[in-house]
């Protein structure tokens, strides 16, 4: 695989006519070779938003909630991504040039630990996360979905974005009833629908030795993609050998999300 370069996909701008196809161009001018479909929403609300339309979750305030035993007799509905089909409109008719398109769409531990089915001033023992049961059978599935769709657009790069296993997945234990093994089974069959995409896994904050070892290992996933500038120690997790053996790339996140300056060319 040749080097490439590409974006997680949220940006920092309120949504407006237009906006894909001014970001769109604007990463194409810079000559960025991979582009997400641009995230001007929540990548939380941009999930959820659908089953709380299918009535299979409820918003209530800045908080979703649902039934666990509901959720587990629930077949996940069919999803459009309207971001994700304006950015394929755009890049056809304006006909940029890019090596492919990148499809971020957020992962079932993430999308599930969002989900409360009781106080949420009780934390991710109250959501979703804490059924590894739901997290395995509706939210894998849906996300099975996702991937699908995105693959049948056209995408050429889907990258599950998994920011709270950061969090479940630490140096010595696995929270809430996950197990490696597990982890590895549900991203396997996630990664099977992809088709002829490669397929990518993003993390941010920071990341366990742990962590590492488990995602290394999953053979249908091409690209591990975890932050280094804003949080440099994650060099410490990364293990060369085991990035070799199993055949995967390392994509370092080497711009700062936390800091709104333009980085000098040297330090990037």
């Amino acid at each position: 695989m040749e080097l490439l370069t590409s974006h997680v996909g949220s940006f920092p701008l309120d949504p407006f006519e237009d906006a894909e196809e001014v970001i769109l161009k604007d990463l194409h001018s810079i000559g960025l070779d991979v582009p997400p479909y641009p995230q001007l929403r929540s990548f939380i609300d941009i999930y959820l938003e659908p089953l709380a339309k299918a009535g299979l979750i409820t918003k209530k305030g800045d908080f979703y909630f649902a039934n666990p035993k509901e959720l587990l007799e629930s077949r996940p509905p069919n999803i459009r991504i309207p971001e994700a089909e304006k950015a394929i409109d755009v890049v056809n008719r304006r006909k940029l040039r890019f090596k492919k398109l990148r499809a971020p769409i957020t992962g079932p531990f993430t999308l599930a630990s969002r989900v409360y089915f009781d106080d949420p001033e009780k934390g991710l023992r109250a959501t979703m996360i804490s059924k590894p049961d739901v997290v395995s059978s509706f939210f894998k599935e849906y996300v099975i979905k996702s991937v699908e769709v995105m693959a049948n657009l056209g995408y050429g790069f889907i990258v599950i974005d998994e920011p709270i296993l950061g969090i479940i997945v630490g140096k010595r234990r696995i929270l809430y009833g996950h197990t490696a093994d597990s982890i590895i089974q549900l991203f396997e069959e996630i990664y099977k629908h992809k088709a002829d995409a490669d397929g990518g896994i993003h993390v941010c904050g920071r990341i366990s030795g742990k962590l590492f070892d488990v995602l290394v290992q999953v053979t249908r996933l091409n690209v591990l993609n975890f932050e280094f500038k804003d949080t440099p120690e994650n060099i410490e997790s990364i293990n060369a050998e085991l990035l070799e053996q199993y055949d995967k790339y390392l994509a370092p996140g080497i711009a700062s999300a936390k800091k709104p300056i333009i980085e000098d060319y040297n330090d990037v």
